[in-house]
């Protein structure tokens, strides 16, 4: 509504228009949700799926080590020691198949002690093999040690280090065979 007062115009404000009405106008369903609960749901379900990622990739030994190096300090001179693969029994013998990298700079050659031990802890036999490894470039070897006891556990130590291995050997029961299922 327009009035003359003098030389100027006075309009007054229009009424206010009801939300349902101004939606219906720019083409919106009165009843449809605003962005702002859409932002909320799909926070809620990020939040969730973190919530499920997480526990399954912390579950993933890469994954740990990943994160663990991340924030372990690693020396720039070590060495690395072990199982190429798992001690094993053949022909009365214990083979324990070993790896050593030496990482950073070279130093003399690496000795390294293993032994086979009684569970009484009597050491059933020991020998002691030196390796020269190059930096940063895996070198194996195979120890072979009489076994003379079923259960007996695999101790190796690289000398002047701190770094050992263990491994357990066990007498497997022979299967019984009215014991298998059909």
């Amino acid at each position: 509504m327009t009035e003359l007062l003098g030389e100027t115009q006075v309009r007054e404000p229009a009424p206010a228009r009801s939300r349902h009405r101004a939606d219906r106008r720019r083409g919106r369903d009165p009843g449809a949700r605003r962005p702002g609960r859409r932002r909320v749901g799909a926070g809620l379900a990020a939040l969730l799926a973190a919530a499920v990622a997480l526990p399954l990739l912390w579950a993933q030994p890469a994954v740990r080590l990943a994160v663990r190096q991340t924030f372990t300090e690693i020396p720039a001179d070590y060495d690395e020691l072990y199982f190429t693969q798992l001690p094993t029994t053949a022909g009365g013998q214990v083979v324990v198949p070993l790896t050593v990298v030496q990482h950073g700079t070279p130093g003399p050659g690496l000795r390294l002690q293993v032994s086979l031990t009684a569970p009484s802890g009597t050491v059933l036999g020991t020998t002691t093999v030196t390796l020269a490894p190059e930096p940063d470039t895996p070198v194996g070897t195979t120890v072979r040690l009489p076994l003379t006891e079923p259960d007996a556990e695999v101790r190796v130590a690289l000398l002047g280090h701190d770094q050992t291995l263990h491994y357990r050997l066990q007498a497997t029961a022979s299967p019984d065979p009215k014991a298998s299922t059909p």
